[in-house]
């Protein structure tokens, strides 16, 4: 399958968006249908990344609304009402799989097989 065929079409526009701008960093696994990290540190780097812009953009919509800046009081509202679906999300569409375990991208062999 791909993500297309695997997401809705929003999560799937952002889930290329994430393939291509971190690219070196995870592939696309249509087995698992998750985003598979190759490392930890780059799953975290992306996590904060991509929670970080999503908080920012909240922040300049309300503050659109409001007409004036909203400061970091809308940032922690973000938290407050957001954070937990973020994660949510971000465990159903990704995965981090320890060296050695990894299914390298179209080698079609099972995790773990060298």
């Amino acid at each position: 399958m791909s993500i297309e065929a695997d997401f809705d079409p929003v999560t799937a526009t952002n889930l290329l968006a994430e393939l291509h701008r971190f690219s070196s960093d995870c592939w696309y696994d249509p087995a698992r249908k998750r985003i598979v990290y190759r490392t930890a540190e780059a799953a975290m780097s992306a996590y904060m990344t991509l929670q970080r812009e999503e908080m920012e953009r909240h922040k300049w919509i309300e503050s659109q609304r409001a007409n004036h800046d909203l400061g970091e009081a809308s940032l922690t509202e973000w938290v407050r009402e957001y954070s937990a679906q973020f994660a949510r999300y971000w465990r159903r569409t990704h995965v981090y799989i320890p060296l050695g375990r990894e299914m390298k991208p179209d080698s079609g062999a099972s995790p773990g097989q060298t």
